[in-house]
């Protein structure tokens, strides 16, 4: 019985935790309902000449292969469905990524190496945002519900982007940092 009880506590707060987002506390200014006219573009690079990128905008996903010789990207068309864009929307709101545009989500001379980037643009309602960060975000997540909001909405991306079929008909990168 005991069991039982603690594997639904821990359903419930795993539930509660994926429909929500790392402690934000200022409430998203989007409107509730998503706008016909919501795109967002995702990217992250260690390379800013190769970065990965998952647009639905432009119906493309690109991935950097990590191939200083060759080709150092690949692109695939992205098939985005208006479930997934609503999913994307809604967590977007949870994490209010709209009032995190001039939060201090990247550090300056850490010496962290290699250092992720990370840039989100995206268009609702006629309006366009762009939030910038980078890995050092994770650092402050724990005392910082901005950096705590943007870490969780950055993992919700990585695996939406890794885990679509148009990521997994790439090739794989040849070295580095996959």
């Amino acid at each position: 019985m005991m069991k039982k009880r603690i594997f639904t506590a821990m359903l419930v707060l795993l539930l509660g935790t994926a429909a929500g987002c790392g402690g934000q506390t200022a409430a998203s200014a989007l409107p509730e309902n998503m706008p016909d006219d919501f795109a967002i573009r995702y990217a992250n690079w260690i390379d800013p000449a190769a970065p990965n990128v998952y647009d639905t905008g432009a119906g493309l996903v690109q991935k950097d292969l990590a191939d200083p010789q060759g080709q150092p990207t690949a692109q695939a068309a992205l098939t985005v469905t208006d479930q997934t864009r609503q999913a994307i929307y809604d967590k977007l709101r949870a994490c209010a990524l709209d009032r995190l545009t001039d939060a201090p989500l990247h550090a300056a001379d850490t010496g962290m190496s290699p250092l992720t980037e990370y840039e989100i643009t995206f268009t609702a309602g006629g309006q366009s945002y762009t939030v910038t960060g980078d890995s050092t975000a994770q650092i402050r997540a724990e005392n910082d519900p901005d950096a705590a909001a943007f870490c969780d909405f950055v993992q919700y991306m990585d695996t939406l982007y890794r885990d679509s079929p148009a990521y997994q008909s790439l090739p794989p990168a040849v070295g580095g940092y996959d």
